[in-house]
């Protein structure tokens, strides 16, 4: 029963996080509330990546003050990638590939975050099935996953094909396109 409680608070709270207003971003001179784009290095380029993998921290940072205290991991791996893993009974119910209003408050937050960094691309959109191993729900499930990304604007060509999950929950990878 304690269990039960526990999974349904961390639920609600996680539900509650599309609500969550960011913190404000301080004004520049001009007045407007995003500083003016950096120029950017050649387009593929080494330097490019570097930078981009520079921005994905600051998402990580902009998406963790959203999540802090659920169970959403969002981390940045030595090669500069962005992980966000999603645990499976917040994502989906049993036997089912519908997306639910926690796994959703997530990606809506990463396809802002998308929208934020247009030059990143997502290489993994995974879901894992009720049991351990690849199946047609783990795959319908990814598919809902990536379909959720895509209506809410986040282009297909930034979007790898939807996959079954090696781990226990939805996994998404954002990275620097390659040169």
């Amino acid at each position: 029963m304690r269990q039960r409680l526990l999974t349904l608070s961390v639920a609600a709270t996680l539900a509650a996080c599309a609500s969550h207003a960011p913190q404000p971003t301080p004004r520049t001179t001009t007045g407007s509330a995003t500083p003016p784009p950096a120029p950017q290095p050649a387009p593929g380029s080494a330097e490019q990546r570097t930078a981009l993998a520079a921005e994905l921290t600051v998402e990580q940072q902009w998406l963790e003050s959203f999540f802090k205290g659920t169970p959403v991991q969002i981390r940045q791996r030595d090669d500069g990638a962005l992980w966000v893993d999603v645990p499976r009974e917040f994502c989906f119910d049993t036997g089912r590939s519908n997306v639910k209003p926690a796994l959703a408050a997530v990606l809506d937050k990463l396809a802002e975050s998308l929208r934020r960094r247009p030059a990143a691309i997502v290489t993994l959109v995974s879901a894992p099935d009720d049991h351990p191993g690849s199946s047609p729900l783990a795959l319908q499930r990814a598919a809902q996953v990536h379909k959720h990304l895509r209506d809410r604007g986040v282009p297909l060509a930034r979007l790898s094909e939807p996959k079954a999950a090696a781990g226990n929950g939805v996994q998404l990878r954002i990275v620097a396109p390659p040169g």
